[in-house]
């Protein structure tokens, strides 16, 4: 039977990123909030810029100093986009302008894409029992046809005037990913047998076909919560998984679980690429909900062509499909929040190859009597 490997490794420990966002509110003043937007990857500390063709949403609560304890909706669900005036960008509230007041302070919650409609399952649910010290997604299905990139901002607490940040100015706002990347790579393990035979080479040509990724959970909530800090000046604070049933950062999962093909014949070298690179649907930066990997659950397909040519020039063609469970790969328990986790997949032609098992038969002693 022929042999495939599945090895995974992770690339880039945590994809989380920050989106820094700034803005001005105020009352006499007249100081605008804005904000300041920039990621970073969490491995490297590096800023990047958030796409200034993009926006994203924010809710701000407002705590007056007189009447502590008290939070009271200050922005809800307004969405920030990129200006530009004077020659100099920043971020702001587009449809409103909002105000730093003039006493008391302003905690603020944002997350991205910006949509509209605050039901939707991909706005999170912030909780006003519990002083916005839950956030929730709830029923939120991936859609590989329509991939969002969910973003949720650690909490901005105490906020009283815009500060610098990440090249900008206004409220820090760094967001971090919600669900999990998947990129699969597909290379040969050997081509010919050269280095074995170098007198009677054989050479192959290894195909694949098809990968199916099979039985993945693709609808799920996601509860985090917060500490609040108090008294202690312009700070943020992080959210954490309120799951404690698994150790990993991942969703509550539904029922719901789907199948996602990629069809494309590509020949493999032993450099492994990503599988269906230069196609509108190469297997890369594929978004899955975080899920844990369960004992023959999840799974992947691969369907492969291998043709063989043999010293003499014959040439002999064999298809296969191979099923491999996600859970026999320890190096990668769980498809975690903001983990890009790339899979590479190698197949050996060499698997066919005819080996002999030679085993000597003792001599058998026969006695005969020759007579004249």
């Amino acid at each position: 039977m022929k042999k495939i490997f599945l090895l995974a490794a992770m690339v880039g420990v945590a994809l989380t990123s920050c989106v820094k966002e700034v803005g001005y509110v105020g009352q006499t003043d007249q100081n605008e909030i804005t904000f300041e937007v920039a990621k970073y990857k969490a491995t490297s500390r590096a800023e990047v810029a958030f796409p200034t063709d993009q926006s994203f949403g924010t809710y701000a609560y407002y705590e007056n100093t007189q009447n502590p304890g008290t939070h009271s909706l200050f922005i809800d669900n307004s969405e920030i986009v990129y200006k530009i005036a004077d020659g100099n960008g920043y971020w702001a509230a587009k449809s409103k302008t909002y105000f730093w007041p003039t006493q008391g302070h302003l905690d603020f919650i944002s997350y991205s894409p910006y949509n509209a409609d605050a039901t939707s399952p991909a706005v999170p649910k912030i909780s006003d029992s519990d002083v916005q010290q839950t956030l929730k997604y709830e029923g939120f299905k991936v859609d590989a046809s329509n991939p969002v990139d969910l973003l949720y901002s650690d909490k901005a607490m105490q906020q009283t005037a815009n500060t610098a940040n990440y090249g900008f100015t206004g409220v820090p706002t760094l967001f971090h990913h919600a669900l999990a990347k998947m990129n699969i790579l597909v290379k040969a393990f050997r081509m010919d047998n050269h280095d074995d035979s170098p007198d009677a080479v054989t050479s192959w040509t290894v195909t694949i076909n098809k990968i199916t990724l099979k039985n993945i959970y693709d609808e799920g909530s996601l509860t985090m919560t917060t500490s609040n800090v108090h008294n202690a000046g312009a700070t943020t604070v992080t959210w954490s998984n309120a799951i404690t049933a698994v150790p990993y950062d991942v969703w509550s999962n539904t029922s719901s679980t789907i199948s996602r093909e990629w069809v494309c014949d590509q020949v493999l070298t032993t450099t492994a690429r990503t599988y269906g690179a230069g196609t509108a649907d190469a297997a890369q930066n594929y978004f899955i909900l975080p899920q844990a990997l369960s004992v023959g659950a999840q799974q992947v397909v691969v369907d492969y062509t291998i043709v063989t040519t043999a010293p003499n020039g014959q040439v002999g063609t064999a298809t296969y499909s191979v099923t491999k469970n996600f859970s026999d790969f320890p190096a990668v328990p769980a498809w975690e929040q903001g983990k890009n986790i790339t899979y590479t997949i190698e197949i050996d032609p060499i698997g066919d190859e005819i080996h002999f098992a030679p085993k000597v038969v003792d001599w058998e002693n026969m006695d005969g009597t020759i007579s004249f």
